[in-house]
């Protein structure tokens, strides 16, 4: 098994020299020429590669342009491919390998953005036995880093780095103690990425769009939903350039769940707010929803194009090619008239009345009935009722009830889903997480039972719409059908499903833990908290 590098932080560029002195006095060495190489690291919006473990470095200097996929444990590479132009965003783009399969996993349907450039210039020493054989490398870094491709480059802690050679463990272990005892070192285990970061004042994991609040009982409602709105808020107005230049399907997917949240938010957390500017801003806010929505649909089958195409027998999979054309098509005209409107003027008044409104001191709503409320009261309180209208809507479905009564719990489910993701800091994790985790199953459940139908009325619709633009070939026609017919047999099969899963989340135990947590019982433990 190879040794681990291992790397130790000096005080400042200046020290390296003194730090070749004194290793020059006590080891044999030799240098090789300087070389200056910049590194520029990539990942994800969301930080998908560093939330695996990796790490993604575009090495460019004199005659190099490489990509390697590094382990941020140890900084040991996966995979290193020569570059001959630009880094591609998506993982189909690059070659079959390992660097391509573990980028599928990771990344899914995200694409690569640059996330911090570095300017190295490096001093290799090479440490040599008595038959002037290399046992060990010294590397001795001086850097410094910027945003990529703009601003002044900002220094970073300079570097030295130990770079063990196969069966030459003594070596490493003889330059290590004289780093750390002779000469003090501290040793330095920060990935690149994230010392990087560090020195243009950002961190990884800066997004995300998972909600990570940290509520206690006793804080009053107003405020907590002022905080929660300026999370989303937040979150919605980070997705805005990477929806415009669409970039990738996800900036557009979280910037709708940021609006969708909001308006949940707005309509479960009551009193905090006068109902005047609730009403308002709930109007304003499906508007939003509105005019991203025909883009979003229209990503999201293409994103399951594939899925389409491998459900079919294989010999009528090419006969989907020009529906494929159709919806690439379509999907930049909505995008091009959907940016349009999130550049218009009425976009931008809404967000930045509805930021001034969450930032001014309270005023009407201080009358509001719970604006001063504790929030554990009134959260418990309101995800019980909503639990309840769960079960009530759940109990009442048998295999003859319509469509419709499945799709008014999906509904109920969703506002469910959304208190108990805003409020789940208030509760244990070990016993609020699996609730939301049950939830997320018959919500699973129930999104593919409706689904599976809007997308086969939509297939229908799309068929006439592409009649209409001009001729299609009648294979395109016929497989679509069969995309249809498929589609209605897994929406039967998911209603078949739907009973046994919303057992699971309405069993006992379930039930039990709701009321526990939530249910009128907890007011003696809300009472017997105050008192301590």
């Amino acid at each position: 098994m190879k040794a681990q590098s291992l790397q130790y932080q000096l005080k400042d560029s200046e020290s390296i020299g003194e730090v070749v002195t004194a290793l020059t006095g006590q080891f044999q060495l030799t240098g090789e020429p300087e070389k200056t190489v910049r590194h520029i690291l990539h990942d994800s919006f969301d930080w998908r590669l560093f939330q695996s473990g990796l790490q993604l470095d575009e090495a460019r200097g004199a005659g190099l342009h490489e990509l390697t996929l590094r382990k941020l444990e140890d900084d040991s590479a996966c995979e290193t491919i020569r570059l001959e132009g630009p880094v591609a965003g998506f993982f189909h783009d690059y070659p079959p390998g390992l660097l391509r399969d573990r980028l599928a996993t990771t990344l899914q349907m995200r694409t690569l953005l640059p996330q911090v450039e570095i300017r190295r210039r490096e001093r290799l020493l090479r440490l040599l036995d008595g038959e002037q054989k290399t046992v060990l490398r010294i590397a001795l870094q001086e850097q410094s880093a910027r945003p990529p491709g703009r601003g002044e480059y900002q220094p970073m802690a300079a570097l030295i780095r130990l770079l063990p050679v196969r069966g030459y463990d003594k070596p490493l272990a003889q330059v290590s103690r004289f780093l750390t005892a002779v000469l003090e070192l501290k040793p330095q285990v920060d990935p690149l990425i994230v010392l990087g970061l560090s020195a243009i004042g950002r961190q990884p994991l800066d997004y995300s769009s998972k909600l990570n609040f940290n509520l206690q009982p006793l804080m009053p409602a107003g405020e907590v939903a002022r905080q929660i709105h300026h999370t989303l808020l937040n979150t919605l107005e980070a997705n805005l350039p990477g929806t415009r230049a669409d970039l990738d399907s996800e900036f557009l997917h979280d910037l709708r769940v940021a609006v969708r949240r909001t308006r949940s938010a707005l309509s479960q957390i009551k009193g905090v707010f006068p109902e005047s500017e609730v009403e308002k801003y709930k109007e304003r806010f499906a508007w939003i929803g509105q005019l991203t929505g025909p883009t979003r649909d229209l990503d999201v089958y293409l994103l399951g194009f594939d899925d389409y195409r491998n459900s079919l027998p294989e010999p009528y999979r090419p006969d989907l090619e020009p529906l494929h054309a159709f919806l690439q098509t379509h999907q930049k005209s909505e995008q091009r008239a959907m940016v349009r409107k999130l550049n218009s003027p009425h976009f931008h008044t809404l967000l930045k009345e509805w930021r001034a409104f969450l930032a001014a001191p309270p005023g009407t709503e201080s009358a509001c009935a719970h604006v001063h409320k504790p929030i554990g009261k009134l959260a418990a309180k309101r995800i019980y009722r909503t639990f309840g209208l769960v079960l009530k809507e759940g109990l009442a479905i048998n295999p003859h009830s319509p469509p419709e009564a499945l799709h008014e719990l999906r509904k109920s489910c969703k506002k469910l889903r959304y208190l108990l993701e805003f409020f789940q800091s208030l509760y244990p994790e070990d016993r609020i997480k699996p609730l939301i985790k049950s939830l997320k199953g018959l919500l699973d459940n129930l999104g593919d039972y409706q689904d599976l139908e809007v997308q086969a009325d939509k297939l229908r619709e799309f068929a006439h719409q592409m009649v209409a633009e001009g001729e299609v070939p009648a294979d395109t026609l016929l497989a679509m059908g069969m995309l249809v017919d498929g589609l209605l047999k897994r929406q039967q099969a998911s209603r078949l499903v739907f009973a046994d899963r919303f057992a699971l989340f309405a069993g006992r135990e379930q039930v039990a833990a709701y009321q526990t947590l939530f249910g009128p019982d907890r007011k003696k433990r809300d009472a017997a908290g105050e008192q301590a």
